[in-house]
């Protein structure tokens, strides 16, 4: 961006100002300057309206996409920490709100992938390790039937949330990731 507003003022400046009978080279430099910068703004302009897709959401790198859910959870005023590396122990964001803490496992899986109940388990006994008072797994897949009958039988430990692809593609869009 800086080098097309750089290339427009210098174009724009030397057209005005320069010798006569070269104003046309400083009018072709602003000109290019000025497409430069058009074309970067559409460029981001089409990164940031993907952004609000799951497909756009499943094209992300996993790192990127854990900072997508850092993002939705902070604009729901949480304030988030990255904790996801190799070895995290299923954590990859600790949200804290009040007195609520969310331990967040992000999983960017293509297509109809589904998480299953393994992870969820190994998730709730990570969130249930660290104190938290959420466990939270957010995926742009799909939860299986046992996952998801495993999580409704929780009775006591923390609140265990699952959003899928759905919940993902309405948090993009503006929507409350944790509701």
């Amino acid at each position: 961006m800086k080098f097309g507003a750089g290339l427009a003022a210098a174009g724009a400046a030397s057209a005005w100002f320069g010798p006569a009978g070269l104003a046309w080279a400083g009018w072709t430099a602003a000109a290019a300057g000025m497409l430069l910068l058009a074309y970067r703004a559409a460029a981001a302009l089409r990164r940031r309206a993907a952004l609000r897709t799951l497909e756009g959401l499943r094209s992300l790198p996993p790192a990127a996409f854990e900072e997508r859910v850092a993002a939705w959870l902070a604009r729901d005023g949480w304030r988030v920490e990255r904790t996801g590396r190799p070895g995290d122990g299923g954590i990859d964001l600790v949200a804290k709100k009040g007195r609520e803490v969310a331990a967040v496992q992000c999983k960017r899986f293509a297509g109809e992938a589904a998480v299953g109940a393994a992870a969820v388990r190994d998730l709730y006994g990570a969130a249930t390790a660290a104190g938290a008072t959420l466990a939270v797994l957010v995926t742009t897949g799909r939860v299986t039937a046992p996952a998801a009958a495993w999580a409704a039988g929780i009775q006591q430990g923390p609140k265990l949330v699952l959003v899928d692809a759905g919940g993902v593609a309405a948090a993009a869009r503006g929507g409350r990731l944790i509701r």
